[in-house]
């Protein structure tokens, strides 16, 4: 069941779609840069599972999403709540920003150590339900930093915007329930990606 207006519905659920089609649409880009990526990065194929580890963290957002009717509010799992499949959309998204971050300097140790202990202890703070998104939030800074230092492209701190973002609309959709601000929310979580594809094009033309 989809407790939506027709209007905010058609709005919705394809940013969803997009959410969960974005990385893996992405793939086929990164495989078009192969050659450039084994000169820079770490690990070219564990970028492209990173992808698809994003993807699924996408579906389990739309799994719980639908079991929330896709009316998102402070009280429900979607939003501030706890639950399996938001548990499961918030490690695997997690683990995706790992996964980039190997991919990209996965050569020197303390990245494992690093990447180890915030998979560790993601779960651990969604459990106890404190500072849920604080491992994602570093782990994704690093990577934004680490890809400037790679790439030279100044336009991947745009993901930085895309963050700033979508802590504003979830905030605006949580005290207003106006579920528009559900789809910006989603939109804005899930651009970010597309400018470490432009960052990643842009310095591989430059090359």
């Amino acid at each position: 069941m989809i407790d939506l207006k027709i209007k905010t519905a058609l709005w919705v659920l394809p940013i969803h779609l997009y959410a969960l089609l974005i990385p893996i649409a992405l793939i086929p880009i990164l495989s078009d840069h192969e050659l450039f990526l084994q000169e820079i990065i770490y690990s070219h194929k564990i970028l492209v599972y990173a992808m698809l580890i994003l993807a699924l963290g996408s579906l389990f957002e739309i799994i719980q999403n639908h079991k929330d009717q896709w009316f998102v509010t402070a009280d429900s799992a979607s939003g501030n709540g706890f639950s399996l499949y938001d548990g499961l959309f918030t490690f695997f998204i997690l683990f995706g920003q790992i996964m980039i971050l190997i991919s990209f300097i996965g050569q020197y140790k303390w990245v494992i150590a690093i990447s180890l202990f915030a998979l560790f202890l993601g779960p651990i703070l969604y459990y106890k339900r404190k500072l849920v998104f604080l491992p994602t939030s570093i782990i994704g800074l690093l990577n934004t930093i680490i890809a400037f230092m790679l790439f030279s492209e100044s336009i991947i701190f745009m993901q930085l915007v895309m963050v700033g973002l979508t802590i504003f609309f979830f905030n605006k959709l949580i005290e207003t329930n106006n579920q528009y601000f559900h789809g910006l929310t989603t939109l804005c979580a899930s651009s970010g990606m597309l400018f470490l594809i432009l960052a990643i094009k842009k310095a591989a033309l430059l090359s």
